[in-house]
């Protein structure tokens, strides 16, 4: 017999969808040159990426990197026969490092960034030599490619998973899936440092960026 067991604490469901929200929005921005919008949200990006980090050290069983952490004989094994998994599955982990990797660099690259005006720029331009600043440039237009097709990837295998196999896609959004009554629930976490760090960065950004950029919208 098949029960609903709690699979997802907020944090990790906040930060999810959190994600196809702001790449578009930030997607949308840079392609429309609108520079100050696309910096704020690039913070608000990188908040939650730092804490979702973290929450992954300390936050809910589910959460951390160590419980779905697999090696690829195991990603190759469960893709050559995939059944309900509660968490993430050996192959979507390494989707999901991929994804925040790519992310970490996104971000850091548009830290320094030259683009031909002072709000394009990013602020680490003008304390880097003109080479590095290039290079981040270059990197920051072909990672973005390569974080899109990253996640066209995970919609398709969600979307092809949730059909065949478990609702993963639904799972993300209410936090639980089927599980055989037997099976032991994971420890899950109260969210709520997750999102006080989350706050405590977003401060800290805008301190350092954000009021000034608010002057341009």
């Amino acid at each position: 017999m098949l029960v609903k067991v709690q699979v997802w604490d907020l944090a990790v469901r906040v930060f999810h969808w959190s994600q196809v929200v702001l790449l578009a929005a930030l997607w949308y921005t840079g392609n429309e040159g609108l520079m100050a919008q696309h910096q704020l949200l690039a913070y608000t990006l990188a908040a939650l990426l730092i804490a979702r980090i973290c929450w992954g050290f300390y936050g809910s069983v589910t959460a951390r990197f160590s419980h779905f952490a697999a090696s690829p004989l195991a990603a190759v094994r469960y893709l050559r026969n995939p059944k309900p998994v509660l968490g993430h599955n050996p192959a979507g982990g390494y989707m999901i490092f991929a994804l925040l990797s790519l992310l970490s660099v996104q971000i850091l690259s548009g830290l320094a960034t030259f683009d031909n005006s002072y709000i394009s720029d990013g602020p680490l331009v003008r304390h880097l030599a003109e080479d590095w600043v290039s290079l981040a440039s270059k990197i920051h237009k072909l990672n973005i490619d390569l974080i899109l097709i990253c996640v066209a990837v995970h919609i398709l295998a969600a979307i092809w998973h949730s059909i065949r196999h478990d609702n993963v896609i639904g799972a993300m959004v209410t936090g639980r899936s089927k599980a055989s009554a037997t099976a032991k629930a994971p420890s899950l976490r109260a969210s709520w440092s997750y999102f006080a760090l989350v706050a405590v960065l977003l401060t800290v950004f805008y301190l350092w960026q954000g009021e000034m950029l608010l002057k341009f919208i």
